[in-house]
């Protein structure tokens, strides 16, 4: 089975969101969400309950069915990628410490781990057998994380059904892999670009619909601001680091020139599609754009996804497609940005229809969790609707709880692009080796641009070894 359109199923609580209007700054104020911890305890000192009596209260979407406070001493280690966010991190911890006093027989202790490192660093430590309690996965691992047996086998009777009900059909979908749900989705990562709206409108830039006409537009935006002779701001930006933040990005890049990564053939095989003449395209237009137009600062592969949105807050370039959380990067660098920046979806090739990347990053608890119970319970408490809005405000990042879709975010109309890409929306099929496909990706374009291998030579070497990873994960 080739990769699945969305059709309508995500747009229509991503548009909820553009229809409200942005991220952050809204005043919107959480009353059990991070930094409640101290008011909390202190009225639980107050009232000289138990810890019993002092249970959350009931939050849409948060819906205790089990007695944590009855479970004893429990000692949970949680490793999110996020908590080594500068914004994600503290609100995080501070969801923890919320957590804590609420339930003061529950240690949680944070372990940071990047994303970047996430999969090296959970293969080794399911060698070792000291995965911790909860930690994070995503679509591309999900299928590893099921066949190596490192989450728990009943995650969706853990949430329950009236929590994965309140959750997109699309994430859920996208969680899950050959009947089992694999992790709880937690972040909506819908791709679409991001650009400076003030200058567009200030140059009479329309939006661009191809990528032919998106170069024109880098073109136009590049400048020499003082006259010194040096271009000062660039039209975009591209990741071209080779890591999987930049190696997913061109997966959703390949998808706008008409390429799938892979296909499931429906009988237990796999197809890769290096081999085809989108591919191909794809890569050449990627090298072509991003190190050899003019149009994107200098040092493609050192330019990672902090490096990037740090150019655009800085006003260093002008346009980057990643997923809604890039705006709290550009907003956090540089908060006069706020209000001048705008997303569209993701321009294609000629004769190539409108699409986009949906995939999510979630967490799911660990197969050697003592106490799964618990885990799902706090995995449900963090995601609850108030605190999905309040990760949004710190974060920028679009949460899968519906109702929190339709509540966050009352001014900023940059997230208009990403409710319009979300009609085109593709979830890829699971597949165990997706990141060694994106790796080979990186590989092909770092050879090209640092060793001066030619395209064809690069695409040739990125198909052979694509297809022997196709074919190994087939049975």
């Amino acid at each position: 089975m080739k990769k699945r359109r969305l059709m309508r199923t995500v747009a229509a609580a991503v548009m909820a969101v553009s229809m409200l209007g942005g991220c952050g700054g809204s005043g919107t104020q959480s009353t059990t969400g991070a930094g409640t911890t101290a008011a909390k305890a202190e009225e639980g000192n107050a009232a000289d309950t138990t810890a019993a009596d002092t249970a959350p209260a009931v939050e849409k979407n948060y819906n205790s069915t089990f007695d944590v406070a009855g479970a004893g001493d429990v000692s949970l280690d949680v490793m999110i990628t996020s908590l080594g966010d500068s914004d994600g991190g503290p609100y995080l911890r501070g969801v923890m410490d919320d957590y804590m006093a609420m339930y003061p027989n529950v240690k949680l202790t944070p372990v940071e781990c990047s994303m970047n490192d996430l999969y090296t660093t959970l293969i080794t430590q399911a060698t070792a057998g000291t995965l911790p309690d909860i930690f994070t996965m995503t679509e591309a691992y999900s299928a590893n994380c099921l066949e190596m047996g490192m989450s728990v086998s009943n995650m969706d009777q853990l949430l329950g059904e009236e929590y994965l009900n309140g959750l997109m059909p699309a994430a859920v979908e996208n969680a899950t892999v050959d009947g089992t749900l694999v992790y709880m989705p937690w972040q909506n990562n819908i791709t679409a670009m991001v650009y400076r709206k003030d200058l567009f409108e200030e140059k009479g830039i329309e939006i661009p619909k191809t990528w032919e006409q998106f170069l024109e537009a880098a073109k136009a935006l590049t400048e020499d601001l003082d006259g010194d002779g040096k271009t000062d701001r660039y039209g975009c930006a591209f990741a071209g680091t080779r890591n999987d933040s930049a190696e997913s990005r061109f997966q959703t890049f390949a998808l706008t020139y008409g390429c799938d990564f892979v296909t499931d053939n429906g009988d237990g095989t796999f197809t890769s599609g290096f081999g085809t003449p989108e591919f191909k395209n794809a890569m050449t237009s990627f090298v072509n754009m991003a190190a050899n137009q003019g149009v994107t600062p200098p040092g493609l592969i050192e330019t990672g996804y902090s490096e990037a949105y740090t150019m655009i807050a800085a006003d260093q370039a002008c346009m980057f497609f990643s997923a809604s959380n890039v705006l709290g990067g550009i907003y956090n660098a540089n908060p006069e940005m706020r209000g001048k920046m705008g997303s569209f979806p993701m321009p294609t090739a000629e004769g190539v229809d409108p699409v986009t990347s949906f995939s999510s990053v979630g967490m799911t608890v660990s197969s050697t969790c003592k106490n799964p119970e618990v885990a799902a319970d706090f995995l449900k408490y963090m995601t609850s609707v108030e605190n999905s809005v309040t990760w949004n405000e710190a974060t920028c990042r679009l949460p899968v709880v519906n109702d929190a879709l339709t509540a966050i975010c009352e001014k900023d109309e940059a997230y208009a692009g990403f409710a319009e890409a979300s009609d085109s929306a593709v979830i890829y099929p699971a597949f165990a080796g997706l990141a060694e496909l994106r790796d080979i990706c990186g590989e092909c374009w770092q050879t090209v641009v640092s060793e001066n291998v030619s395209i064809d030579d690069a695409v040739a070497a990125a198909a052979a070894k694509a297809e022997e990873v196709a074919t190994s994960y087939s049975n």
